[in-house]
């Protein structure tokens, strides 16, 4: 097996993904989250063959730090204008209290916000493979990456299928996504319809 055929890399939280190119048409996927792997295979000659930088955004630790931040405001400022209620005494350990909480909520959604390069399937859009930028080192990363995208490219120069062909592929490659929970049903109803009406 080529070095250039296999990545795997650590996220936050011992988040660990693994890419392997096979025979070089298919691309073995492994994610391990804490209490979750989702392990699925993907047919190259589905993926566009150039990927694209996303930003994944940790949403919930930036909602999290905003409920915090509101809840001292109601708790210090309107609660006691409308229950007349003093708290004058407690003011400094709630002030510090959620400060603190909302401080640490940010720290989280700085260190889980992180930038990827992400694999579409060609006709649906839909993000298939995600490598973290730059892990586990660059010389690494950008062998694999650039290795992958060649690979892709050269096998859709290769093959020369037509459109019908290449929606079908990608057709039974979703159906066959569902089965490793890595698309719903009702996500797999909705890019079906879709690839339907473009085979059509």
């Amino acid at each position: 097996m080529n070095d250039k055929d296999l990545l795997t890399q650590r996220g936050l939280f011992s988040d660990e993904r693994r890419f392997e190119i096979k025979d070089g048409r298919y691309l073995f996927v492994d994610i391990n989250k804490l209490k979750r792997n989702t392990a699925y295979q993907l047919d190259l000659i589905a993926l566009e063959p150039k990927s694209k930088l996303r930003i994944s955004i940790a949403w919930p630790w930036l909602l999290a730090a905003a409920v915090v931040i509101l809840a001292a405001y109601f708790v210090l400022e309107l609660l006691p204008q409308f229950f007349d209620v003093s708290l004058n005494n407690y003011a400094f350990p709630i002030t510090l209290g959620t400060a603190s909480l909302a401080f640490l909520f940010l720290i989280l959604f700085v260190v889980t916000t992180c930038r990827e390069r992400v694999f579409v399937a060609a006709n649906t859009n839909f993000p298939l493979v995600r490598l973290l930028i730059g892990k586990p080192d660059r010389k690494a990363y950008h062998a694999f990456l650039t290795h992958l995208e060649n690979r892709i490219e050269a096998l859709s120069e290769h093959l020369q299928l037509d459109d019908q062909q290449r929606i079908a592929g990608e057709l039974r490659m979703m159906r066959r996504l569902t089965k490793h929970d890595v698309l719903s049903e009702k996500e797999y109803e909705r890019f079906k319809s879709k690839l339907m009406k473009l085979s059509s």
